[in-house]
């Protein structure tokens, strides 16, 4: 039982690392689209990059695991 439980919290854990994972490419298409609009765009859009990319990494390692 204790098994199923831990299985279920690392899928809901996947499913919200994935939710946010889909988010950030959205607000880095954002950011990249309108990189002209200065350097405020752009410094998000770097931040946004480094947090999609700790994401992924979290979601790989989820994966691994399963």
């Amino acid at each position: 039982m204790e098994m199923e439980l831990s299985l279920k919290k690392i899928c809901e854990i996947e499913e919200q690392v994935i939710s946010n994972i889909d988010l950030l490419e959205i607000a880095k298409s954002y950011c990249d689209y309108h990189f002209e609009k200065g350097y405020e765009l752009s410094a998000l859009g770097t931040i946004i990059s480094i947090i999609l990319k700790e994401q992924k990494a979290i979601a790989d390692s989820i994966d691994d695991i399963m």
